[in-house]
């Protein structure tokens, strides 16, 4: 799997290309860029000339589109996974602590998942996990943090 960064150094060297303008730079980068990709994206290669000398910046500047909404996708990705293992270690911390609220805790984690999981956008979020907040005032310092580390997470994406 490609990282973040390599995606971003990919993006910047299509804007150094495209800003170029030179046309044999503009033909390698479209050719490097859909063999390193070919595998990774599928519309990367959907390009109306199959002919390396028919390619133009239109090429490159639909690619570097195609870098953009993958990047923004790795990057949704990794914020979910982050909500899950705050998630899974939430519920590690309520176990071995033996919380006095366990039963609300449980059931606030899993509200929690369930907000997270939902397809409303960061204020529908917001208004959801305002619910959380009453639990916050019975809890102690530590298990409150677990709570709002994870709603800061969730409004954040």
């Amino acid at each position: 799997m490609l990282s973040i960064k390599e995606i971003e150094f990919d993006l910047n060297r299509c804007e150094e290309v495209l800003k170029e303008n030179d046309y044999m730079e503009i033909v390698i980068a479209v050719e490097e860029l859909q063999d390193k990709y070919r595998n990774k994206m599928n519309n990367i290669c959907e390009n109306e000339n199959n002919v390396v000398w028919n390619y133009s910046k239109k090429d490159l500047e639909k690619i570097k589109i195609c870098l953009l909404n993958y990047r923004r996708e790795m990057i949704q990705k990794e914020k979910l996974k982050n909500i899950d293992e705050k998630l899974k270690d939430f519920r590690i911390a309520i176990r071995e602590n033996d919380a006095k609220y366990q039963d609300d805790l449980e059931e606030t984690i899993n509200f929690i998942k369930e907000v997270s999981n939902k397809d409303i956008n960061l204020d529908e979020k917001y208004e959801e996990l305002k619910l959380c907040f009453e639990l916050l005032k019975k809890m102690d310092r530590k298990t409150s943090m677990y709570i709002l580390e994870l709603i800061v997470l969730l409004i954040k994406l």
